[in-house]
């Protein structure tokens, strides 16, 4: 999409059309699904992350002048919606139909599995995540290298 076509559908969507913003969200609700799934390990978790950050976004559109800032915008504060519903996690089990390499996944702290999930469903370098997470750089690949390393992933 070029900078004429976001500015269009961005006014559009800061007047309150509704489908406008399905145009720009369906650029990366799948990214944010994903990220939010294997990070929540909960459908219904991640469906209300995604959910909540879509909301925020259709009301901050008018103030995100690029499809980046309006991409930026929506991870970062999906990350906050998974940050929030981390603080009230209270289910840690795993249930033993699932498949080991999702057992794993789960295995891995919250921060950790964020970032990978970012990383691989997301396809975000560690400089987005960085962005995203509010996190330095160096802090987001020690995080990728160390579940990388757990899960043995290579890259």
């Amino acid at each position: 999409m070029d900078k004429k076509e976001y500015r269009q559908i961005a006014e559009q969507s800061a007047n309150g059309d509704a489908k406008a913003f399905a145009k720009l969200y369906g650029l990366i609700y799948r990214e944010m699904y994903y990220t939010a799934f294997y990070t929540l390990k909960n459908d219904d978790e991640a469906i209300s992350a995604v959910t909540q950050t879509a909301r925020s976004g259709f009301g901050a559109i008018g103030n995100l002048h690029s499809e980046q800032q309006f991409r930026t915008y929506m991870m970062k504060t999906l990350c906050v919606q998974i940050k929030n519903i981390f603080k009230y996690y209270t289910d840690n089990s795993l249930d033993s139909s699932q498949p080991e390499i999702k057992k794993a996944l789960f295995e891995l702290p919250n921060l950790e599995r964020m970032i990978l999930a970012m990383n691989i469903a997301g396809k975000f370098s560690c400089d987005d995540i960085a962005a995203f997470a509010g996190m330095t750089k160096i802090g987001v690949k020690k995080r990728l290298e160390h579940a990388k390393l757990k899960l043995d992933i290579e890259d």
